[in-house]
């Protein structure tokens, strides 16, 4: 009986250890920037900064001007350091429900709205991991500027 107290103390001990080195290990540095669309804001676009290797995917996204706050485990808590492919996907685009009177009038005018764009749709390079050009490598040094051109 002894013998399995001490052997269920030392399970314990390793585990507690093991998951205070793991936790003690994920320090993330602060990342903000701003995006930018052919030297505009890009407001309400999602950011995703994906691991080149070992690592975790960080998130964010853009306000009215543009700039955004990265988080990883905690809401602007910040990117674990490593090398990063940067995605950005675009604003919805979505309607704002509550100035319509019903879901039908809401998708009507967001039909209308992109009939009437003769602005280029956003470019997808930007979209997706396989292929966008942008590379982060994390921590930095002041402010990120990602500029993205149609």
């Amino acid at each position: 009986m002894l013998k399995h107290n001490r052997r269920v103390i030392r399970v314990t001990w390793l585990l507690v250890l093991f998951f205070a080195v793991s936790c003690g290990s994920a320090k993330t540095t602060p990342v903000d920037g701003v995006v930018l669309l052919d030297g505009e804001p890009l407001t309400g676009a999602s950011i995703q900064f994906v691991p080149q290797g070992a690592g975790r995917d960080a998130t964010g996204e853009t306000d009215k001007s543009g700039h955004f706050v990265m988080s990883t485990f905690q809401p602007r808590d910040g990117v674990l350091p490593g090398s990063y492919k940067v995605v950005v996907s675009p604003p919805t685009g979505t309607a704002d429900p509550a100035q319509y009177k019903s879901a039908e009038e809401a998708m009507a005018a967001a039909g209308k709205a992109q009939a009437k764009s003769a602005r280029p749709a956003f470019p997808q390079k930007y979209a997706r991991a396989d292929q966008t050009p942008l590379m982060q490598e994390v921590p930095v040094k002041g402010k990120i500027k990602l500029e993205l051109q149609k």
